[in-house]
């Protein structure tokens, strides 16, 4: 099927059409007139806090109202302008929340002496066989690719780097307790039971500092697990991106359980999709303009059709460099007006921009080697 989609923090919240929610209407954000009364940033922060609203709503009991408040309001006021600084700085710029480490506390420290680490490879798939044009994944055919729960139910998704550390978006985990937050691998039907599937409780959740909860800038975060997982013939982490590479006119690979339309339901199992990376000067040449800052990355086709959409949010946006069969994470899906319209590609943070913030969080886990054989 064709897998028409948006990338997706904000088109989780096109779901609330269906329940008649005037809160979506906020969502339009490329929509709005340029001389309007709303400004972009008080609609953008506004679906923040409604993205937090939502999954709240998914759960069987909700918290009291009184907590519900006490979030949003902490999501209204840690906002931040945007910045000119690195994305890498670790300048503090955002009030984190209590379930987010500042990025004043120092570093992990390295394991002495370090875990017995086997030996692996990240980024091979586990079949050759390639679907193209938004289709059902083949079982295990990514095993990196992660599903978050909140109370248990569905939301996000989110990318295993190595043993104990997976990358997401800041705005699946921003302003959520992450006692509630559980990550679950080797998931492919939701409906189906499967032995090989592992659940792990979350230990710690690290928002980038300055994610702006206002446009999505820095929409990056890390997650602990609770306890390392285990490598094996099936299971087996996601390679990191070239520093650098901009991947304009390469191929990127989408993977979620998102909804394959606007307003749909999420996909009981994994599909993927194929769209053409753009250059960021493309990319603001779309109607989106200069709400594309250097810390994103997009993706798509100028009319439309293929994109990935509402609950893909987190989820690996991949490349693969000609001649390996090496995946790399090149994006996380962030945000987007609607899926899969002309003129609105999906908008991912663009992950080689974070490389020595991920590396340092991360620094006490065991990693996996790339390939170095090339492949004819």
């Amino acid at each position: 099927m064709t897998w028409s989609g948006l990338p997706i923090c904000l088109p989780l919240l096109l779901l609330l059409l269906l329940i008649g929610s005037t809160a979506s209407q906020q969502l339009n954000i490329s929509a709005l007139p340029s001389g309007g009364p709303t400004p972009t940033s008080i609609v953008l922060k506004q679906s923040q806090n409604t993205f937090v609203q939502w999954v709240l709503s998914l759960l069987p009991q909700r918290p009291a109202v009184a907590t519900e408040t006490a979030t949003v309001a902490t999501l209204s006021s840690s906002a931040t302008a945007p910045t000119e600084t690195p994305a890498e700085s670790t300048t503090t710029t955002t009030q984190a929340p209590t379930t987010t480490r500042k990025a004043t506390t120092p570093a992990p420290p390295t394991l002495s002496p370090p875990r017995n680490c086997s030996d692996c490879v990240c980024g091979v798939a586990n079949i050759q066989k390639r679907i193209v044009g938004g289709q059902e994944t083949e079982v295990h055919q990514y095993p990196w690719v992660a599903m978050l729960l909140y109370g248990g139910r569905f939301y996000c998704a989110g990318s295993l780097l190595n043993d104990q550390f997976l990358l997401t978006a800041s705005h699946c985990v921003y302003g959520f307790r992450k006692e509630r937050i559980s990550v679950r691998l080797l998931e492919h039907d939701r409906k189906m039971s499967h032995l090989q599937k592992i659940d792990r409780k979350v230990s710690e959740v690290i928002t980038h500092p300055k994610y702006n909860a206002r446009n999505y800038d820095n929409d990056i975060a890390i997650i602990k697990l609770d306890e390392p997982v285990e490598f094996n013939e099936v299971l087996h982490p996601v390679c990191m991106p070239t520093p650098g590479r901009s991947f304009k006119g390469e191929t990127g690979v989408v993977t979620g359980w998102g909804a394959i339309k606007v307003g749909g339901p999420t996909s009981d199992t994994l599909q993927e999709v194929q769209v053409p990376i753009l250059s960021q000067d493309d990319c603001r040449k779309s109607r989106y303009g200069n709400k594309i800052t250097d810390n994103m990355l997009c993706g798509g086709y100028d009319e439309g059709g293929k994109d990935s959409c509402q609950g893909d949010s987190g989820g690996p946006l991949h490349i693969v460099p000609n001649g390996t069969r090496e995946f790399q994470i090149a994006g996380v899906v962030s945000w987007g007006e609607g899926c899969a319209k002309a003129g609105y590609p999906g908008v991912y943070a663009r992950v080689n921009r974070y490389g020595t913030w991920i590396k340092n969080l991360t620094k006490q886990a065991c990693l996996c080697h790339q390939e170095t054989k090339k492949i004819k």
